[in-house]
């Protein structure tokens, strides 16, 4: 298992920089539970002593967060978050900038919209 507990960001960097470049090098952020991490942009570490709002709500709660943050750097900007854990234990929590922008839950509302129930199917459009 992955535990990141007390890992420094400078230890965290290389795994949050492979995350940076698979997800073709969108901002990453990345931090251990118990201490600041890194934040990734454009192939660059920009930050590393990072503490990240939305990566301390997911170090609290243990939930995925897809959220717009209204404080920080991705301040406006869709992310999604999520935790790091070894086996319930919570260790960590990584994020990334939403490219899609939350597309894909507009789509299935647009798909949701009465004209278009009869070409769908019964169970893709809920009564």
């Amino acid at each position: 298992m992955l535990d990141l507990k007390c890992t420094s960001s400078k230890d965290i960097f290389p795994l949050a920089y492979a995350i940076h470049v698979l997800v073709n090098k969108a901002p990453v952020t990345m931090r251990s539970k118990d201490k600041p991490g890194v934040r990734i942009e454009k192939g660059k570490l920009v930050d590393d002593n990072y503490e990240g709002y939305v990566l301390k709500q997911v170090l609290e709660f243990g939930e995925i967060l897809k959220v717009t943050p209204i404080q920080g750097p991705y301040s406006g900007v869709p992310v999604v978050v999520v935790p790091v854990k070894d086996d319930e234990k919570i260790t960590g929590a990584i994020g990334i900038v939403d490219l899609t922008a939350g597309i894909f839950e507009e789509i299935q509302s647009i798909a949701r919209r009465k004209e278009f129930a009869r070409f769908l199917p019964d169970e893709a459009f809920p009564k």
